[in-house]
Order: C-alpha cells, then sequence, then structure tokens
C-alpha cells in the first residue's frame, strides 16, 4: 500500500458565524486586517509547518504498522502489485522491493487458477467491497502453498483498479487438517478391519451350527468386501475377459470414463471420444497396451505411461499397471492412476531449467564478447581490403576482369566466414525448444573446439582429441549438450591460466563403455579442485572463479541428467581436474 501525503488528511475547525458574534466577527476581522503584512504571513507559515509535521508524524506512524504488521498486506492497481510489506516478501521468498510492480499472476501456481480466482473475486466485488476466500499460491522458489486471502477494493465498480489485500499463510493449519484426515481414514479402516475380524469370528460360531449356512455367509462376504473395495477404490480399476474385453470398470474409472469408452479404446485406439498416446506424444498400438501385454505374456506390466487426448484437446495422464488374473473366463486387471498434475509440473520444472540454461549461454557470449569481436575482425578487415581494390581497379583504365572477378569472389569468402560466425553465435543463444535428435558427439565436440579457437591461442593451450570413431548417433538436443561441451571447454582452458604455457594442455576424449553407455572427459592440468570444493562444486551459485556466478555446472549437470546421464568431477591423475559425462546410447 502506497503511503502518500494526499492520503492522510489533517482535521480541520470549522467555525460557524452566529447572528449573535456577527459583531465580534466584524470586529475580529477588523482588527486582524490591521496586523502587519509579515506577521500574518509568519502566521500561515507557520501553521503550514505546524501541519506538515503532524501529517509527517502520522505517515511515519503509518509506515510502521504497515511495515510491521504480522500479516502481508500489499496494493494493487489493474491486478499489479503496487507496494507491499515486508512480511508479504517473506511470505512469498521475495527479497525486498523484488515484489514491487509485479503482475499477480506471477505468484499464482497456474494460469487456470489465476484466471479462476480473478473471475470469481471479481464477480463477488461488483457487488460487495469485501473479499476472502482460501487459495494455493507460489513463491519466488516455486513452491505452493496455501493463504488466506482477504481483499478490499476502493471502488465496487472498478474493481480492478485499486484494492488492498491482506494475506495469512496457512499451510501448517491445511497440513493439520490432512493429518487429520489422514488419522480419521486410518481410523476408519481399523474400524472396518475389526468389523471384519468379528464377522469372521460370528461367522466361526455360526459354522459349528450349520457347515452349509457358513459357506454361504463366508461366500456372500467375501463378495461384499471385493465389491466395497473394488467400488471405492481411489484408483480407476477395469477388467477384462478372456480375450480382452473390458467387462467391469469401477466408479473412479467411471468418473473419468465410461465403460463404453473403455470398451471402444480397446478395439481402435483413435476413437471419436478419445485417443492414446505415449509419453513422447506418438499413437498407442493396440499391442503395446498394458492390458493386452499383460494378458499375452502372463506377467505383471507396470507403471506405464499413457496420454488420453480428448477432442477438445484436453490432455490427462495415466500410470497404468496391468496384471493377469487366475480365474477362468477373466483377463487382467488394470490400475489407472492419474498423474496429470504431475506431468504438468515436470514441464514447468523443464521449461525452467530451459530458460536458466539460455541465461547461461547469453552469460557465456557476454563473456567471449571480445574473442568474437577478434574472430569477426579479420574476416569483415579482409572483405574491405578486396572491396577497396576493386574499387581503385575500377577508377583505372587498366581494368582487368579476371582480377576483379578474383577479388570479389574473396570478398564474398570472407564475409559467408563472418556470417557463418554470426549465424553460429544466434543458434548458440537461442531460446528453443526441447528437441531430441540423432547426433554426432564427436562431430559437436569439433564444432565447439573451433568455435573456442581464438580463446584457445590467446590463452595458449593445446587441445588434444581422443576419439572413439565408433561411437553412435545418439537422440540428445544438439543446443543443450554444445552448452555442456562449450562450458566444460572453456573451465578447462581458463584452470590453466597461472600454469607454465609449456604445461598447458587439454585432453578431450570419447569413448564407448559397453553397449549402453557412452562417455565424454575433460582433462586439464591447472590448480586442480580442493577435496572441500569437489563436494559442492555442481552446487548452484558456488564458484572458484574470481568473478563467476556458480551457474554454469549446475546447468550442465541437469541438461546431462534430463538426458538420462551423470556428469562427475574428479582429480585427474597428471594434476588438474577431470570432468565427465556419460549419456545412454538408447535414450
Amino acid at each position: 500500500m502506497s503511503l502518500t501525503p494526499s492520503s492522510v488528511t489533517p482535521r480541520r475547525r470549522s467555525t460557524a458565524t452566529r447572528p449573535g458574534n456577527a459583531e465580534a466577527a466584524q470586529s475580529a476581522k477588523v482588527a486582524n486586517s490591521a496586523k502587519p503584512a509579515p506577521a500574518a504571513k509568519a502566521a500561515r507559515t507557520t501553521a503550514e509547518r505546524d501541519s506538515a509535521a503532524a501529517l509527517r508524524e502520522a505517515l511515519a506512524e503509518y509506515r510502521i504498522i504497515f511495515d510491521n504488521a504480522i500479516v502481508g498486506i500489499c496494493f494493487t492497481r489493474e491486478r499489479v502489485i503496487v507496494r507491499c510489506n515486508r512480511r508479504f516478501e517473506e511470505m512469498f521468498a521475495a527479497a525486498p522491493g523484488a515484489l514491487d510492480n509485479t503482475p499477480v499472476r506471477e505468484l499464482y501456481p497456474s494460469e487456470q487458477a489465476f484466471n479462476e480466482i480473478g473471475r470469481r473475486a471479481m464477480e463477488h466485488l461488483h457487488r460487495h467491497s469485501n473479499y476472502t476466500d482460501e487459495r494455493l499460491m507460489r513463491r519466488k522458489t516455486g513452491e505452493v502453498f496455501w493463504c488466506n486471502v482477504a481483499g478490499k477494493v476502493l471502488s465496487t465498480r472498478h474493481p480492478y483498479r485499486q484494492a488492498i489485500w491482506i494475506f495469512q499463510d496457512i499451510s501448517e493449519r491445511k497440513q493439520a487438517e490432512q493429518e487429520l484426515q489422514r488419522a480419521h481414514e486410518r481410523l476408519e479402516q481399523r474400524v472396518q478391519e475389526r468389523t471384519a475380524e468379528l464377522n469372521e469370528a460370528n461367522r466361526a460360531l455360526r459354522s459349528e451350527i450349520a457347515r452349509r449356512e457358513r459357506s454361504e455367509e463366508a461366500l456372500r462376504a467375501s463378495r461384499e468386501k471385493y465389491r466395497v473395495l473394488f467400488e471405492t477404490f481411489p484408483i480407476g480399476i477395469s477388467i477384462t475377459d478372456d480375450v480382452g474385453n473390458v467387462i467391469e470398470i469401477n466408479q473412479t474409472l467411471g468418473r473419468i470414463s465410461s465403460r463404453t469408452m473403455q470398451a471402444r479404446l480397446m478395439r481402435d485406439l483413435s476413437t471419436p471420444g478419445a485417443s492414446l498416446i505415449h509419453a513422447d506424444g506418438s499413437p498407442v498400438s493396440r499391442e503395446q497396451l498394458p492390458s493386452v501385454r499383460a494378458l499375452k505374456e502372463q506377467r505383471v506390466v507396470a507403471n506405464v505411461e499413457l496420454g488420453v487426448r480428448y477432442p477438445s484437446n484436453k490432455l490427462r495422464w495415466f500410470s497404468v499397471t496391468a496384471a493377469p488374473i487366475a480365474v477362468k473366463g477373466y483377463g487382467v486387471v488394470v490400475a489407472h492412476a492419474e498423474i496429470t498434475e504431475r506431468k504438468q509440473l515436470e514441464e514447468q520444472d523443464r521449461r525452467s531449467r530451459a530458460e536458466l540454461a539460455h541465461v547461461s549461454r547469453l552469460n557465456t557470449m557476454g563473456e567471449m564478447a571480445a574473442a568474437l569481436a577478434h574472430e569477426l575482425a579479420q574476416p569483415l578487415s579482409a572483405t574491405l581490403n578486396y572491396l577497396h581494390g576493386c574499387e581503385l581497379r575500377l577508377d583505372s583504365k587498366a581494368r582487368d576482369p579476371e582480377l576483379i572477378r578474383s577479388a570479389i569472389s574473396q570478398a564474398i569468402a570472407h564475409a559467408e566466414q563472418a556470417g557463418a560466425i554470426v549465424q553460429h553465435m544466434r543458434q548458440f543463444v537461442r531460446r528453443a525448444e526441447h528437441e531430441a535428435v540423432a547426433t554426432d558427439l564427436n562431430a559437436t565436440l569439433g564444432e565447439m573446439v573451433g568455435f573456442l579457437e581464438f580463446e584457445r591461442r590467446q590463452l595458449g593451450v593445446k587441445v588434444e582429441l581422443e576419439l572413439d570413431e565408433s561411437l553412435p548417433s545418439i537422440a540428445v538436443d544438439p543446443l543443450e549438450i554444445k552448452q555442456v561441451m562449450l562450458n566444460l571447454l572453456k573451465n578447462g582452458m581458463e584452470a590453466m591460466s597461472d600454469v607454465d604455457p609449456a604445461q598447458r594442455c587439454l585432453q578431450v576424449s570419447s569413448r564407448r563403455l559397453n553397449r549402453r553407455w557412452l562417455e565424454m572427459s575433460f582433462a586439464d592440468r591447472g590448480a586442480g579442485i580442493g577435496k572441500s570444493d569437489l563436494a559442492q562444486i555442481f552446487n548452484p551459485f558456488f564458484t572458484t572463479k574470481r568473478n563467476g556466478l556458480g551457474l554454469g555446472l549446475a546447468i550442465c549437470r541437469s541438461i546431462i541428467e534430463a538426458h538420462g546421464g551423470r556428469l562427475d568431477a574428479a582429480r585427474n591423475v597428471y594434476g588438474g581436474a577431470r570432468f565427465s559425462f556419460t549419456l545412454p546410447i538408447g535414450k
């Protein structure tokens, strides 16, 4: 909330002139008009000074109350935070002043929640000046937590324009409620178990009276327990016959999809109602269905991720497990656990990692600005020289077309060389979606070594390549792998800046570890890594460089792990450090 002088108005005493006091008022007016002008001006100045002091004192009191409130308070205009107190910033894990002029959308866990809560709140505030609810919000760290929110608008006709909101963190209360609910569920389960035990004891007593009656009662109880479990289980369950046709689904699965839709999906995986896809977006064939595989192979097929795409383009994800039923006439039981929210969180994490990697690439290009300028200066200078030569020859009387054509060809070649450098820079710093394509890692490594050629010459580093030419191409994101290689090459070169120039050697190798894995390593002969630093070398914001950000290696590790591999650091046997990463061949 912004506290400005205009928001506090000092009280004024109004004096009404009564008929009985008219003569006294007129006398006072004459007496005041008779006062010297400087004295009146000084009196007004003193009054204004006293008023301003009172106003500042009131503002200071309001600011102390605002900044020391135990609840989060913010003032918004057009759904943008104009000002908030320190408790509000602490609640959302933000630095002081970091949330000023920030759209409130950034504090919601999703676009859908932002739109839905905004619509509901605005509908209410058009009729009332106050609004209160409980909702999930998101801290700057990405953590989602529960808040009790109370708001008041300054105008119900235009609730978006100005509003004051009070936030309270109720995560602990929500957690306690959830614990209480779980305790209640455990108690109910225990009651059901005790009830079943009592029923069993009762049936045992009755069995001594009539064996047939006991058997029938046990059968009825068993069927009822199965039915209750089947219908109330929180995971969607379907049962097929011995040829794979769906014959039964429970209530949970019925709320997701009808039995008819399940049967249609089993017969035709691309129906007008929905279609099934793999995690990579490719369509699912009937032979790949967990139920079909479990029935055919007579084994449990567990945790297969499948997506259901509806005509509205809505996508829901499920983890499917199928197991054969050893009963005549039955096929398999299939459990469907919805994982849509988890998949959405994974996608948000992937996008955040890609954005951080993009920032890191921009920072790397900034560090290499001088080297890139030198690399561009040579071809551009040569181009200018050849073009000036052509101009002189054209101005002279002795014109040799062949010489002019040759000079123009050379200028074009150098211009293309400069263009290739710029194009390489643009590709490296571009913001792109993750895309896995078949990539030759040896060729990619050679490209990155060439990219750092000027820096290598400037630092006087010798690069020794020991590459396994039999390495297969693997499916990776080329841009992200280039970023890892560039970072490790650049770190290795810079680590030897204080070493004797004759000892500055960076050994880079690639090899196939076995049928499933390959490895690339980067070994320098610099000062090495201390034992204490080795344990935290991949932690974000940890760096041994004087001007380093401490993000490069952390981003590299996250990229390699996202590709299913591993990035490690160790001491080099020849002195210095050795970084290596592994990648799966069949990923």
